[in-house]
């Protein structure tokens, strides 16, 4: 039983913790984001929206439903962020 909820655990904590950890990495001194957090930020959020995309097609659980909807919409609100930093940090220089 132990190896299954450490299965569990491994499938959902991308969903669950990736986007969060990528949009605050992006709202946390946003002006000097190195190409270091841009990139940690993308890989962050695609593994956040690939996990939340399967828990919401698997239709395992509402509670795995709603942690695939919170991982996809972080994921896309960090990538966007990303993408909306370097095109205002690349249109003011």
């Amino acid at each position: 039983m132990e190896s299954l909820a450490l299965a569990v655990a491994i499938i959902v904590a991308p969903a669950m913790f990736g986007g969060p950890i990528a949009l605050l990495v992006t709202l946390w001194n946003p002006t000097k984001m190195s190409r270091f957090r841009k990139i940690f930020v993308y890989i962050l959020a695609s593994l956040s929206l690939l996990v939340g995309c399967f828990l919401i097609f698997e239709n395992v659980s509402s509670g795995a439903r709603n942690v695939g909807i919170l991982g996809i919409a972080t994921g896309l609100f960090s990538i966007w962020r990303v993408r909306k930093l370097a095109s205002s940090n690349s249109s003011s220089h």
